[in-house]
């Protein structure tokens, strides 16, 4: 999750100031996205947790 903030911060910066390009757009997404999606995993079926696939892979 903390990964995920990371990569959404400076995203959203330009975002924010309307300065971000196609592709951070896209990332942006991307990235709260992914940090939904972590939010929802079910930890209950550990060990057999499904994660979702990260924006950096």
């Amino acid at each position: 999750m903390q990964v995920a903030s990371e990569h959404i911060a400076p995203l959203q910066d330009a975002a924010d100031l309307e300065i971000a390009t196609e592709e951070e757009t896209s990332l942006l997404e991307a990235w709260k996205k992914y940090r939904v999606l972590l939010n929802r995993v079910d930890t209950s079926t550990a060990p057999d947790i499904e994660w979702p696939t990260s924006p950096a892979e």
